[in-house]
């Protein structure tokens, strides 16, 4: 039997293409049942990936003893409940990022897991990427000296008028803010694995282009414990996408652009190494491993709600810092 065998909690775009895979084709690691309000929805969900059950209540599928895992696929309003439900029916949980919508619903949802004895991970897993884990590799390694400075540069053109799944993202009641918790919290978090704990942030996140009611544009700074300085920027208002993050030392650089499928660049003294690692096919796969590895052997994993809350605290500084657009909280 496997040591993982999950549930999930909303069956919409982000389990179906990049959540939902790895928990079946990950070794060690079953999908047993998912859960969607529209029955119908999570029958064809659960035929397409081979789930055996399909709910539409969250209580039926946490009442599920064949369950000892689930994975929290809905908007970050609903993660803190859900998550101490979860926890309450004893499974562990996978949350979607960002953790939820303040640090107050963080500390929530990991003191009712420590209550319960069940694993918190948070679904950051460009962490995993494997070029990711090449640069945390390579400057463990002294390949850049000592490093001084981040820069991570995040274009791309949202347009919430649509009318799909991510309208969501731009109902700050449902989302808790823009492009800043959006995909500004991966960055954040991606930061915080290759440079450690943030001690200061600052900057911007407001609407300068889109007219809706959260950030379209966050631009800020970090400082890290070891004195190390990040700049940020993140934005669904540029015609053109980008996906870059740079790592400067006091011997080099390290230079990755895009963070799963691109080259990976380190120069050193005037000469320039490009390496590419192999790409993920799905996006959660380093995070389902992880919690296979730490429920067989215990081993720490990577992504914790410990981790996870220290994003949302990074990110309520930014806001805090500057004019915000961030209603209904």
């Amino acid at each position: 039997m496997a040591y993982l065998r999950w549930g999930i909690i909303g069956c919409g775009d982000v389990a179906e293409h990049k959540g939902g895979p790895p928990l079946y084709t990950v070794h060690d690691s079953e999908l047993v049942a998912v859960m969607r309000r529209d029955r119908r929805k999570a029958e064809a969900f659960a035929a397409r990936h081979g789930a055996k059950w399909a709910y539409a209540d969250v209580d039926a599928l946490l009442a599920d003893d064949e369950l000892n895992a689930v994975y929290i696929a809905t908007p970050p309003h609903l993660h803190c409940e859900q998550t101490i439900r979860a926890a309450r029916a004893g499974k562990h949980i996978l949350c979607e990022k960002p953790m939820a919508m303040n640090v107050e619903e963080c500390q929530r949802m990991m003191q009712a897991c420590w209550d319960a004895g069940v694993t918190l991970m948070i679904a950051y897993y460009r962490n995993f990427y494997p070029n990711v884990v090449k640069m945390k590799a390579l400057i463990g390694q002294g390949a850049i000296g000592e490093v001084v400075l981040a820069r991570v540069n995040c274009t791309g053109f949202f347009n919430p008028s649509r009318h799909d799944f991510a309208n969501w993202r731009v109902v700050p009641a449902i989302s808790g803010g823009g492009v800043l918790m959006d995909i500004g919290s991966h960055r954040i978090s991606l930061l915080q694995y290759l440079m450690g704990d943030v001690v200061s942030a600052r900057g911007h996140a407001e609407p300068v282009y889109l007219d809706v009611d959260v950030d379209d544009s966050a631009v800020f700074t970090l400082r890290f414990a070891s004195g190390a300085h990040a700049v940020a920027n993140i934005n669904w208002n540029v015609g053109i996408s980008e996906d870059a993050v740079e790592i400067y030392g006091t011997e080099g650089c390290l230079r990755c652009s895009p963070l799963n499928s691109g080259n990976l660049t380190l120069e050193q003294s005037g000469k320039v190494f490009e390496m590419q690692e192999p790409p993920l096919r799905y996006t959660h796969t380093g995070l389902v491993a992880d919690f296979v590895t730490h429920l067989k052997t215990g081993a720490r994993i990577r992504c914790s709600g410990e981790e996870g809350l220290k994003t949302n605290a990074v990110i309520e500084q930014i806001y805090a810092a500057g004019p915000s657009r961030r209603q209904g909280l």
